[in-house]
């Protein structure tokens, strides 16, 4: 189950909100590479393999778009084989992202250690505000 992130900045009160994680669907591969855009689809399809039952970790992570200035959530594909992974691009505008909230660091250190792609200050806070399928 995912989750519903609400991402605020306290110097500009800029607000975004974000799904992150997976839901049920994402189970099938069909459904993961949709989260991708039409031009990432071969290489996600790629990294899953031929194998009739692929091993993968997919979540929709947060992350910074330096081009639109927003928060987004981003769908990162890890092969569980190689562990390769596959980030997808800013689904607002189609760019490269930076700053990718890993699991390693957690959310709140990312939100601590970013800045706000609207008034570059280290502001940000989140929130858990629900949870999606």
């Amino acid at each position: 189950m995912g989750e519903i992130i609400h991402v605020r900045c306290k110097s500009c009160k800029k607000e975004w909100q974000c799904f992150t994680g997976n839901g049920l669907l994402h189970g099938r591969k069909e459904a993961v590479l949709a989260a991708f855009s039409e031009e990432e689809r071969q290489q996600a399809e790629n990294l899953m393999g031929a194998a009739p039952v692929p091993l993968y970790d997919f979540q929709y992570k947060l992350s910074v778009c330096g081009h639109c200035h927003n928060i987004v959530a981003i769908p990162v594909l890890r092969a569980a084989d190689s562990d390769e992974v596959f980030v997808g691009k800013c689904p607002l505008c189609g760019k490269k992202t930076k700053s990718l909230c890993g699991e390693e660091q957690g959310m709140e250190k990312w939100s601590k250690k970013t800045a706000c792609p609207v008034c570059k200050s280290r502001s940000l806070e989140t929130e858990e505000t629900g949870h999606w399928d």
